[in-house]
């Protein structure tokens, strides 16, 4: 079994077909776990992901056989940084999971665990995973208790007591009235009552989202979800508010949502927003808004009909209401699924490996530059330190590392960190001009002299240069040297056609700064 790991939309894009394939061929699968889906959701991502996909052989031409998408990454509330492993669908996909061809998992998934043993993490969320029972063991028989800390989360609601992790959906047969026998004699005669009434009152009508109204359907849709939620989910409503925009509207774009909204006359009552998987032939009711002030006709229950029916009439066979245990839900007959939420962690809360992950270095040196602006020294400096020891080479935490060490008073040490930058970036005037004042702060005169130098070299303009060199010159009793050095400055802009004011005023006052200190 050979595993790649996949993390560029282009690299993603080309497994298109091979995706399908696994798709189609697993019973298992579901709408979030598509590519079409997948395409959509990780290309507005702004952090990073990655996909690991198992071919069943180690031939280059092997097919891929399974997959598992993930997002990664980078926690700071800590010291040390730690890095955590998300399912890629969440926060915005009701169901995760792993992608398999059926009769490969006892290979694939046991690949994956092995893969996820070899990266950086301490905290990996197996979060609204829909995974079989076989699957789920063959993972989890890698991550024995005896060496991780496995914990299983609840999604039962302390307000509501709603449980999440319970999923109700109905099995949809190839006609309308025989699933209608299938329910209770008062939903029976309550759902067709409220269509005859839609149907035959000009009263009410029911449009579903064009290309021409998809925006326009979905204000309203969030809009009445706004309102209902934010007095429980307080600003967190905004963000959810601009995930569910952008998820939705890829999904429209993909021709995987189904969109009706219930009017009374021009007054939009209730918007219902189901995503369409035509592979697996399911609805998949994802959320819904309405009008908390009208008090009419049940909305909710118009649009779910309406919905049930259409997907009925064009050979869909499932209706699945995702997540929550909600009692309205259970009128429509349906059964249950359950969901896992399980976290695996490391013993000791740090990374496996003891280092971050590379793909969130640049995540992680945002939090430590936050850190060093709040003067939050000491955890700034380790995660400076994590990151180099991820990627030596960084500039900008080099940079920012030897400027908290010398605010630290730590001229010897800023000093190895600036003279690496200027190895690292010898065209950046900051390096250089940054080792020439740690070399002054430690007396180093000749060196600081040199440095100087390039500073001049690179930002003739810039009077910390030109100043610089004339004190260090001036300590080292080679003030002469002064003229020399400004007179290459200056005929070097004269060849290139740069006789610039600003210069040529820096240079004059240089020149005056060092003579006052020659007398």
């Amino acid at each position: 079994m050979r595993v790649e790991v996949i993390e560029t939309m282009p690299s993603f894009e080309r497994l298109e077909q091979d995706w399908n394939a696994v798709y189609d061929a697993d019973p298992d699968a579901q709408l979030f776990m598509s590519h079409r889906w997948l395409a959509g959701w990780l290309a507005w991502l702004s952090g990073p992901w990655f996909i690991l996909a198992a071919k069943a052989s180690e031939a280059p031409d092997a097919p891929y056989v399974a997959f598992l998408p993930l997002r990664i990454s980078v926690k700071t509330s800590e010291i040390p940084f730690h890095n955590e492993l998300n399912m890629a669908g969440n926060f915005a996909a009701d169901y995760t999971g792993i992608l398999c061809r059926p009769g490969f998992e006892p290979q694939a998934i046991p690949a994956f665990a092995r893969q996820l043993k070899q990266m950086n993490w301490a905290r990996f969320n197996l979060e609204n995973a829909r995974i079989s029972e076989t699957r789920y063991r063959l993972l989890m028989a890698h991550f024995p208790k005896a060496n991780f800390q496995i914990s299983q989360v609840s999604r039962v609601g302390k307000v509501d007591s709603i449980d999440n992790a319970l999923c109700p959906f109905a099995a949809l047969p190839p006609d309308w009235n025989a699933y209608l026998d299938g329910l209770s004699a008062n939903t029976r005669q309550k759902i067709r009552r409220l269509l005859k009434q839609l149907e035959a009152s000009g009263e009410y009508r029911i449009t579903v989202a064009t290309p021409e109204t998809i925006e326009r359907d979905l204000d309203t849709l969030l809009r009445f979800w706004e309102i209902k939620w934010t007095p429980r989910k307080g600003d967190l409503v905004h963000t959810l508010v601009r995930s569910n925009r952008a998820m939705l509207t890829r999904s429209f774009k993909s021709d995987l949502l189904y969109l009706p909204t219930l009017w009374h006359g021009d007054r939009p009552l209730a918007a219902l927003a189901t995503l369409v998987d035509r592979r697996k032939r399911a609805f998949l009711f994802y959320m819904t808004g309405r009008d908390e002030t009208y008090d009419g006709p049940p909305p909710g229950v118009i649009l779910h009909a309406h919905s049930i029916r259409y997907a009925i009439e064009n050979g869909f066979t499932e209706y699945d209401f995702l997540r929550g245990n909600e009692p309205y839900k259970y009128s429509f007959g349906v059964k249950e699924r359950r969901i896992r939420c399980t976290v695996i962690g490391t013993k000791n809360g740090r990374n496996i490996g003891g280092k971050i992950d590379r793909r969130t270095v640049a995540a992680a040196l945002k939090e430590a530059t936050e850190l060093h602006q709040a003067r939050k020294l000491a955890q700034a400096e380790r995660g400076y330190r994590q990151i180099l020891e991820v990627e030596p080479g960084n500039a900008d935490a080099i940079h920012r590392l030897g400027q908290l060490l010398t605010t630290n008073g730590n001229h010897t040490a800023a000093r190895r960190m600036f003279k690496t930058l200027t190895s690292v970036r010898p065209d950046a005037y900051k390096g250089w001009l940054c080792l020439a004042q740690s070399c002054e702060a430690l007396s180093q005169h000749l060196d600081a002299a040199a440095a100087y130098r390039e500073v001049v070299k690179l930002r003739p303009d810039l009077a910390d240069g030109f100043n610089g060199l004339g004190r260090m010159l001036h300590k080292l009793d080679r003030i002469e040297e002064f003229d020399a050095a400004m007179d290459l400055v200056f005929e070097r802009d004269r060849q290139a056609g740069e006789r610039n004011g600003r210069v040529l005023g820096r240079r004059a006052a240089a020149t005056a700064e060092a003579g006052s200190l020659a007398h």
